[in-house]
């Protein structure tokens, strides 16, 4: 395997999937995450890599290049919570 793609926007429409995947995987995660939560988080970790940040047309990359991990952040003002994701909300994670 090369690379995995965790697309975490699914799960704002989806809470059983967000519960399925805890149970098949022992990982759980919010039914939303928004970029400053993780990015608070990742700033108490130790060795934390500066990121790159692109654009990407509606959506910003936080890109990590030595470790090829990028942070796909949803970046539309008009976006709001309820069935999608909201501006600033984490779309997916390329790892």
């Amino acid at each position: 395997m090369a690379a995995v793609t965790v697309q975490l926007h699914r799960l704002a429409s989806d809470d059983g999937l967000a519960r399925s995947w805890a149970r098949s995987t022992g990982v759980a995660f919010p039914r939303y995450t928004s970029w400053e939560e993780l990015r608070n988080a990742l700033s108490r970790t130790h060795g934390v890599l500066e990121l790159k940040v692109t654009d990407q047309g509606g959506f910003l990359q936080y890109r990590a290049a030595s470790s090829h991990v990028s942070v796909i952040v949803v970046d539309d003002g008009d976006e709001k919570r309820g069935d999608r994701v909201d501006d600033g909300d984490v779309w997916s994670l390329d790892l």
